[in-house]
């Protein structure tokens, strides 16, 4: 069987191409490989402690930082303060959410935060 790295879906060998995703299939040993290699990652993740490295005012923003901090390497998670019991009221006082990377990756990160900062305020400026 092969595979597609993508979307994951199943294809008999002599397909060699996703109909989905128009990318090159793996064959069962590669998948498996990258399939047990992601779960390692998943693991090692869930054991890191991840701290806030910018309050984004809105999803757009968080997700332009998480976009640029992840063109740097960075692993990065966002955490939306969105609570469905209580509709929402607290973003006003909190901001929309975190922008969070690994504890030992924040003073790295947190003069990337800067950098951007100053960009986007010049962009908006323009």
């Amino acid at each position: 069987m092969k595979y597609c790295p993508e979307c994951e879906a199943e294809y008999r060998e002599e397909i060699e191409e996703c109909a989905d995703c128009q990318i090159p299939l793996i064959l069962a040993d590669e998948y498996r490989m990258k399939v047990q290699q992601e779960q390692e990652e998943r693991e090692r993740l869930s054991r890191e402690e991840f701290v806030p490295v910018k309050v984004a005012e809105n999803a757009f923003e968080a997700d332009r930082f998480r976009a640029a901090l992840e063109q740097e390497g960075f692993t990065v998670l966002i955490r939306n303060f969105h609570d469905t019991a209580y509709d929402g009221i607290y973003q006003a006082q909190k901001g929309w959410g975190y922008v969070e990377v690994p504890k030992n990756d924040q003073e790295r990160a947190e003069r990337i935060v800067e950098e951007l900062e100053r960009a986007f305020s010049a962009e908006e400026g323009e």
